[in-house]
């Protein structure tokens, strides 16, 4: 908004009717509380129209869609927000609009409830259906909140895909192991588990909604981080706005990959044009104004971004990329999603399948993959990563790395994001720095759709060569091993190849300036992290804990994956529930299973898929004993004052020892010597 616009507003006696301030400030119902807000909303958003001379644009009507449009059923649904403030016209039929859309998203907060008056509130009619993880974080003024990047979670059954099937994100949630258009087969970021927005995990009486508190801050058991982080994925939009909303009390929040940021709260009771004045800022935003992506455009439409509605469905419309003095353009078409973010602050990659855009305006047969996502700046970038690999490592390996065919990287000044203009107290020195990147390259299979057990092994051995012919000659240790980058690459023929992805949490071992000390330097795959790195102070990483991931990808894939069908269970195996529940009962789950003894092997063996019988007795078990071995020698050394070498368990857990367990002999590359180096690893 232009300033003399902003002061105009905030300089005129804008008055909040008596008759609605008593009523709104006696309402001792949350319907009612709502229904009046929108209300009045929406007279302040008209009176604020009338004073600039704007109220004939047409947007100052039905831009509120009201979660009430539903019924009274809605108010057990948290994964729905109170109000949304979007562009008109409404959904006719008073669904609710995508995430993908909103120009701003609105919180009511509960009104206090009693112990004693629990059962006025009428969960019967809520779905019980998953609800989404929440966040709860203290944020004062602006800061980075790190402790956004964890929803806390409990021990409902978990959707592989990480979502609930109602989610209403302009796209359509595939049900089978394969994908449908706009439905993302999520990586381990998706185990995240329910909650219910309004539990505090300290109190008995944990489901019974809390008394409000003075001091309370704005995001205290707030559900609005959730819904800005399935607006940017829905989308990859750059940032979202929200208010949060207690009683009379007003909160501007700001989201985006780098911070949270929560503006001072005032009274809408005392300052009325205050509220008017953010309605119609949040009401009148562009496009390009309200966070989304300009890169990203319907097929046919050549108009400047703010011109024209959102894109609310990403399948199907274009990215374009123009060309610069350093790079050439691309344009390339939507057509599938293959991994959306959950995390709000952090990486935040997404994948999608697309087609490139020909001169002739037609798009190419061929579907290769491109993925946007949010690295630190002070990272080495997964490009260099491979393209160091690719220098360092014979070519014959290099059909086991991905391939690239178009980079892109923007940096928040380029994108002009808001927080640049909070003041001198919050620039891009102060928040840990990150770049939005984007490569596109050869598109490749998920391990469940190797096609069978064959392709499937064979796929898995390639992607455990490479990862020690990367640390060994190449000098890179990958550290993020999940189900989501060991790939299949099939050519022309049967014969299936492994490849190993996403290299941008890997650490260069030669480089002493490849510092990964801080916090989200650590990886986050809990059902596939090693046991010690699951610890809330882990160890250092070491070649061994991917040898153990690469463990856990197999128990995973034998009681989740159909070869045959090219299918993952949308539902994690009750057996392997407690990887997912939370740090504390993953490290309890995995130190039973990798302890000497039968029970652990017993538990996965009853549990495996029919196909991956003959795989748990050839491989799964014995890799298991093998691990329990070396965990259970090093403890005695330790026990018994033993010189110890926790690198290797004393020379138990390698390489040479991994594969000899699965009875395999690994593929020299034409090295001599390869494997006769008395300090493996």
């Amino acid at each position: 908004m232009e300033k003399g616009a902003v002061d105009k507003l905030l300089a005129t006696h804008i008055v909040l009717e008596e008759t609605d301030r008593a009523t709104y400030e006696g309402c001792t119902k949350d319907d009612d509380l709502q229904k009046l807000f929108v209300a009045i909303s929406s007279r302040l958003l008209r009176e604020a129209s009338r004073l600039l001379g704007d109220e004939g644009n047409g947007q100052n009507t039905e831009t509120f869609w009201d979660r009430l449009h539903l019924g009274a059923s809605s108010r057990g649904q948290h994964y729905l927000p109170d109000v949304i403030n979007t562009w008109a016209p409404l959904p006719s039929d008073g669904t609710p609009p995508p995430l993908a859309v909103p120009k701003g998203i609105i919180e009511i907060k509960r009104l206090p409830v009693d112990q004693e008056n629990y059962n006025e509130w009428n969960w019967s009619d809520s779905d019980n259906e998953e609800e989404p993880a929440v966040w709860s974080a203290h944020v004062s003024g602006v800061h980075d909140v790190e402790a956004l990047k964890e929803p806390v979670n409990t021990e409902e059954p978990t959707h592989l895909n990480g979502r609930n099937p109602e989610v209403a994100t302009g796209s359509q949630t595939s049900r089978s192991g394969t994908q449908s258009s706009g439905s993302p087969e999520r990586s381990y970021l998706g185990l995240k588990q329910p909650v219910d927005a309004i539990k505090d995990t300290h109190d008995a009486h944990a489901s019974v909604p809390k008394k409000q508190r003075q001091d309370e801050p704005p995001l205290h058991n707030s559900l609005l981080p959730l819904y800005a982080t399935k607006a940017m994925a829905s989308s990859g939009r750059y940032y979202v706005v929200g208010l949060v909303v207690d009683r009379f009390m007003v909160t501007v929040c700001y989201f985006d990959r780098f911070l949270v940021a929560c503006f001072a709260s005032f009274s809408f009771a005392e300052e009325p044009s205050k509220l008017a004045l953010v309605l119609y800022a949040m009401n009148r935003c562009d496009c390009v104004h309200a966070g989304f992506d300009h890169h990203l455009r319907t097929l046919l439409d050549n108009k400047l971004p703010q011109e024209v509605h959102p894109i609310d469905q990403v399948v199907g419309p274009v990215f374009e990329y123009p060309e610069t003095s350093t790079s050439s353009g691309a344009s390339f078409r939507v057509t599938d999603v293959i991994q959306r973010p959950d995390e709000l602050i952090g990486r935040a990659t997404m994948a999608y399948k697309v087609q490139l855009c020909l001169p002739d305006g037609s798009v190419s047969e061929e579907e290769v993959s491109f993925k946007l996502g949010w690295p630190p700046k002070s990272r080495f970038s997964d490009i260099k990563v491979v393209q160091t690999l690719k220098e360092r490592l014979p070519k014959d390996s290099q059909v086991h790395l991905p391939n690239f065919k178009f980079t892109r990287a923007f940096t928040a000044e380029d994108l002009n994001l808001p927080w640049l203009r909070l003041g001198p107290n919050h620039t891009v020195d102060s928040h840990k720095g990150r770049v939005l990147g984007g490569v596109m390259g050869k598109s490749f299979h998920k391990l469940w759709e190797a096609g069978s057990m064959e392709n499937f092994k064979q796929a898995w051995l390639d992607c455990v060569e490479c990862l020690y012919y990367a640390r060994k000659v190449g000098k890179v240790l990958h550290r993020d091993l999940s189900e989501s980058n060991l790939m299949v690459s099939k050519p022309v023929g049967d014969q299936a190849k492994g490849v190993l992805n996403d290299w941008d949490m890997a650490k260069f071992l030669d480089r002493d300036d490849d510092d990964l000390s801080e916090p989200e330097d650590q990886t986050r795959a809990w059902p596939f992290m090693a046991l010690d790195l699951v610890l809330p102070k882990p160890s250092a990483h070491w070649f061994r804990h991917d040898l153990e991931s690469l463990f856990w990808i197999l128990v995973w894939a034998a009681l989740h994956y159909d070869l045959e069908a090219g299918a993952r269970e949308d539902t994690v195996h009750p057996t392997l529930q407690e990887l997912v529940t939370n740090t504390r009962t993953s490290w309890q789950f995995k130190s039973a299973i990798l302890s000497v003894g039968p029970d652990g092997g017993k538990l996965i063996r009853e549990a495996v898929k029919p196909g991956f019988t003959g795989l748990f007795e050839e491989w799964i078990e014995p890799l298991r004993k093998l691990f329990a071995k070396a965990r259970e020698s090093h403890h005695l050394r330790i026990a018994t004052d033993q010189e110890t070498n926790r690198v290797t368990y004393d020379g138990v857990l390698t390489f040479k020892t991994f594969m000899a367990a699965i009875n395999v002999t690994p593929r020299t590359w034409g090295i001599p010597n390869y494997l006769d180096a008395d300090n493996d690893f």
